[in-house]
């Protein structure tokens, strides 16, 4: 956790695995929290001028086409608005077949119908984020993963990686949850290094990704992103009433960035970060000059992290109060 910028709390308690106690520094799979730190690479594409978020995804890759798909653009794969909820479905179906594979079923793939972008949402876990990833190999002539490194983690002197820090044993995260989505959510293999989901490293390096964002791109005296772009990856992009299809419910999306979510609990609506399988999450809150990372040494069903999530966060809250540190 993070007050102000410094370190409030750095706490580990629990078992990594058979043999190894969980520490801080735990090489962890980040899951869909991956997106955030795939997100501040995006955001530096974009500042480099590789791409811009009102582009056409079929601009990029002129081989992504198709009824519905002409209007599809890169902001819409952010927000999860574009309709290609269907071929995501199937791209989670067959994760270990590879990144080639993957692409090629997305780009021929067909767009839901009746679905305009951007008047529907619905989470996208991978498809999304590996059209992102074949933007930016294509328009910087380098691979995603280089690029993230280079132009994110290691600017900001992170352990992370995607695809895990060299040498490094990722743990793995047992599952507690339904045994239909168990292969889906806690079994797969960070060296696959899909943006969506293969980031691995100590799970405080998130904290520090939010933090940068919250402080307006500055991190340790470093620039990472421009103020203005750090202001659009937390402004809401989707309509404020619109019903996200997967949740249920309305969910506020910036650029990559989930808004206010119900997980983090009594955080100002202000607040943004992201939340990885059922294990994790992140969020910075602005108001409270917060950033909190969480990580559980075990996945589990939905209704079941939400609870235990949070119970930790208003818990974290009432204490901050108590100390004088929050209103």
């Amino acid at each position: 956790m993070l007050h102000e910028g410094a370190e409030a709390l750095d706490l580990a308690v629990g078992d990594a695995d058979d043999t190894d106690a969980m520490a801080a520094g735990t090489v962890v799979p980040w899951f869909s929290a991956s997106k955030l730190a795939a997100t501040v690479a995006v955001a530096r594409a974009w500042e480099l001028g590789l791409l811009n978020p009102h582009d056409r995804v079929a601009e990029h890759l002129p081989e992504f086409a198709g009824p519905g798909k002409d209007d599809i653009r890169i902001v819409h794969l952010l927000t999860h608005t574009a309709p290609l909820r269907t071929v995501d479905r199937e791209v989670g179906r067959r994760f270990a077949d590879g990144r080639r594979a993957l692409l090629e079923l997305i780009l021929k793939g067909d767009a839901d119908p009746d679905w305009t972008p951007g008047t529907r949402a619905a989470y996208l876990g991978h498809t999304g984020y590996l059209l992102l990833d074949e933007i930016v190999r294509r328009s910087s002539g380098r691979p995603f993963e280089d690029f993230l490194n280079q132009r994110v983690t290691v600017p900001m002197g992170l352990a992370s990686r995607l695809g895990g820090p060299p040498g490094a044993d990722v743990v793995d995260v047992p599952w507690y949850g339904p045994a239909e989505l168990a292969s889906r959510v806690a079994r797969f293999d960070v060296g696959m290094r899909y943006p969506s989901a293969c980031m691995a490293g100590p799970f405080g390096d998130a904290a520090e990704i939010c933090e940068m964002v919250r402080q307006g791109g500055t991190r340790h005296g470093r620039r990472i992103l421009s103020p203005e772009t750090c202001t659009a990856l937390v402004t809401d992009q989707r309509p404020t009433t619109l019903v996200d299809e997967s949740a249920g419910r309305v969910r506020r999306w910036g650029l990559g960035m989930v808004l206010a979510a119900e997980n983090f609990g009594p955080a100002a609506p202000a607040s943004f970060g992201a939340l990885g399988g059922t294990a994790c999450l992140v969020f910075a809150d602005p108001e409270a000059g917060l950033t909190v990372s969480l990580y559980f040494n075990g996945n589990t069903g939905a209704a079941d992290r939400l609870s235990r999530d949070r119970h930790v966060i208003d818990a974290l809250y009432r204490d901050l109060q108590r100390l004088g540190l929050r209103p």
